[in-house]
């Protein structure tokens, strides 16, 4: 699509769930550039109420119903994990750009067949990794690019992510909800993994690819992965970076706050970004740096509030009208795949 700035990007919304209703349907529905002009939802009475509440006037039973309309220029879907690939290529089939929830596939070769999918049709995929967009996270990769060039505080020695998750959802509002039974979902999990494996990697995959994406973001690519336990209550990961190791500590813990962030450790200091539970609106990454050695400083910038989820939800029709390529792209975001279901065969 060759769209000018001043165009509104038609959008195709399928899924009418809790992220759908109290994340992205808001954002969409009330950002200038973009119209949601349909709603597909596999629950009738749900459909209707959604679309109600978001002034969406079209409801339709199916995705494909949205991929064959030549008017709508992007689908957004807010699906379950298995669904993320069979509806992103057939819209990227249709010629649509697709805005998703992470994880990217549940599946490999699922993922390599989207992003082939994307690179056919000429069309952005975009996987929704927010944290890419928190202006926090934004200004501590700013800060760790400034560092490492300018040889300020030394060499990276080590970084350290972890997530323990806890409260998320910081009291974000109360979904539509009927009694409707949700059609079922085909399973898509790797096909070489052990059935009795399958529970843990939707989980883990569910959740800490997120941190795997983040890692990368704020770091540059890995270049192996070293080792990983994935059989206690605490999952660890060792990628070689360039020139030092990184260590990612996945667990889970039963608190009102949201426990994240990634440290990243250079000769002489540090810097520290901690992320914002993701639905507790416009309060951006806590990011602090220490300067050692002869400076003894400990200083802690602050970036703009604003919502991380907001923020990727408008890079997307933003670079569907320039062209641009997308910041978290489905190219991009196979690695956060490859890594994790290495981590399953190797471990």
């Amino acid at each position: 699509m060759g769209s000018s700035s001043d165009e509104r990007i038609r959008i195709g919304f399928v899924g009418a769930g809790f992220m759908g209703q109290l994340v992205h349907l808001p954002n969409f529905t009330e950002m200038d550039g973009c119209e949601v002009v349909a709603l597909a939802e596999r629950r009738p009475r749900l459909a209707r109420l959604v679309a109600d509440r978001f002034g969406v006037s079209r409801v339709c039973d199916s995705h494909e119903e949205l991929c064959a309309d030549p008017s709508i220029d992007a689908i957004v879907q807010i699906t379950f994990d298995d669904a993320h690939a069979p509806v992103s290529i057939d819209a990227l089939n249709a010629g649509k750009h697709v805005y998703l929830e992470k994880p990217m596939a549940t599946n490999l070769t699922d993922a390599r067949r989207m992003v082939e999918a994307a690179e056919r049709s000429g069309r952005q995929l975009m996987i929704g990794y927010m944290k890419r967009f928190d202006t926090g996270v934004e200004m501590a990769r700013s800060i760790i690019d400034e560092l490492r060039s300018s040889s300020e505080l030394g060499a990276i020695t080590h970084a350290r992510g972890h997530c323990f998750a806890g409260d998320w959802v910081c009291n974000a509002g109360t979904p539509i909800t009927t009694d409707e039974t949700y059609p079922e979902v085909v399973p898509r999990p790797p096909e070489w993994l052990e059935q009795e494996r399958i529970g843990e990697i939707y989980s883990i995959n569910n959740l800490y690819c997120h941190n795997i994406n983040l890692m990368r973001y704020l770091l540059g690519e890995v270049h192996e992965l070293r080792f990983a336990t994935l059989d206690g209550p605490t999952k660890l990961m060792v990628f070689t970076m360039a020139g030092y190791d990184a260590v990612l500590e996945l667990g889970r813990l039963s608190a009102n706050f949201w426990d994240e962030g990634v440290k990243v450790y250079f000769e002489d200091g540090w810097v520290e970004v901690l992320t914002p539970p993701p639905l507790l609106k416009n309060v951006p990454a806590r990011v602090s740096v220490y300067r050692a050695g002869a400076i003894q400083q400990h200083a802690q910038p602050q970036a703009p509030r604003d919502w991380a989820f907001r923020r990727a939800n408008a890079h997307f029709v933003s670079c569907i009208q320039s062209g641009a390529t997308v910041r978290s792209s489905g190219a991009d975001s196979i690695r956060d795949q490859e890594l994790l279901e290495e981590a399953f065969r190797r471990f």
